[in-house]
């Protein structure tokens, strides 16, 4: 389901609607496996709270346990703020903890929409666009880079690769967290109503082999309600008691920088759009900073992005990332600026990032 099928298949689960539900499924149903085999009814996934918890939990560390047995080049860093999505400044996204929580709708209507969207654009569709929701962008892809990591020679973690994430016990306590932050953003009843109601989406039933070589099928609309899976969630706030962890200093060098003029959006709200990029031969995980011209001191990081390395032609939007700049347009006050794209450690101290493929960036108005 990850690695064998193409972006524009329909089979795909990721960067369409089925992102969120289907990994429901797939958690819930390794976890009726997990019980079956232990004899212990009550056994429960755990989730990671990486919001609050920025390096990989200690139990999946120890030597000899079965938790730490997987490939991992994960980098001598905590995650940063920005590859979990807490975003400092913009106040109302800062509160949120993370910044996909603020969508107000499951389903993107246009390409246009899908980084804007928690959930993602319906597949099939007619024009076979494929892109990845807020959420599966950033922190999902970026927390899965951090994990796996880079080696020396450009060995890759079991998490970094599609076709091995699976492998590392970390997935589960990662995608727990995800699907935990889905049930968090549906307790506001507008959130839930944006869900799609249509047979389309509610009628899709995912196939998993059960124990014995038998196939058990879960659709849509059974992975809805986490109580008739046999489950729910302790706790849905983000963070921990106490406040959110200091963010990370960013002190790598830029892939490259960019001035851009500010346009008058005529009450829109402006967006940086970075077209053109593309997966190389190695992942890539980024920060991006908009500082006034001529004052790099006066950085501030917008938002992230990591990029698995190249598995399949990539379609558009994949090809292009969007970022809200509004409120750091507001800090900064300024008719120009310039965009950095920061580089974050995938490997050991002397890590050097592969090139940022892109054709451009523009400042443009963005749908609210």
């Amino acid at each position: 389901m990850c690695a064998a099928v193409a972006n524009d298949d329909e089979a795909q689960v990721h960067g369409c609607w089925w992102f969120l539900p289907w990994h429901r499924a797939f958690l819930a149903v390794t976890e009726w496996k997990l019980r079956a085999i232990s004899g212990n009814p009550a056994l429960a996934l755990p989730y990671w709270d990486w919001s609050s918890d920025r390096t990989i939990p200690t139990a999946f560390l120890r030597s000899g346990s079965p938790l730490a047995r997987a490939v991992r080049h994960t980098p001598d860093r905590p995650l940063t703020s920005v590859e979990v999505d807490h975003l400092l400044h913009d106040d109302a996204l800062a509160l949120a903890g993370v910044g996909a929580l603020r969508c107000r709708a499951f389903r993107a209507w246009s390409p246009e929409q899908i980084p804007y969207c928690f959930g993602g654009m319906a597949s099939p569709n007619a024009d076979r666009w494929h892109g990845r929701s807020r959420l599966e962008t950033v922190p999902h892809n970026a927390v899965h880079n951090y994990v796996g990591g880079e080696g020396p020679g450009g060995a890759l973690g079991d998490m970094t690769e599609l076709s091995t994430a699976a492998l590392d016990p970390v997935f589960y306590a990662h995608h727990a967290n995800l699907d935990r932050l889905w049930e968090a953003w549906r307790n506001d009843p507008l959130h839930r109503a944006s869900e799609p109601a249509d047979p389309a989406f509610l009628e899709r039933r995912f196939p998993f082999p059960w124990l014995d070589g038998t196939v058990v099928t879960l659709s849509v609309a059974d992975v809805l309600d986490t109580r008739r899976l046999g489950y729910a969630y302790d706790r849905l706030d983000v963070f921990r008691t106490g406040p959110p962890p200091r963010p990370t200093e960013l002190h790598t060098p830029a892939l490259t920088t960019t001035s851009l003029a500010v346009p008058d959006a005529g009450g829109n709200r402006r967006g940086l759009r970075i077209s053109g990029v593309l997966p190389g031969e190695r992942p890539l995980s980024m920060a991006i900073a908009l500082a006034r011209s001529g004052d790099p001191s006066s950085a501030i990081t917008i938002g992230a992005c990591a990029i698995g390395r190249r598995h399949s032609k990539p379609s558009y939007p994949d090809t292009e990332l969007h970022f809200d700049i509004e409120a750091a347009l507001r800090r900064l006050g300024t008719s120009s600026v310039t965009a950095a794209v920061i580089p974050l450690s995938l490997g050991e101290p002397a890590y050097q990032p592969p090139t940022f493929i892109h054709s451009g960036m523009a400042i443009t108005a963005e749908p609210g």
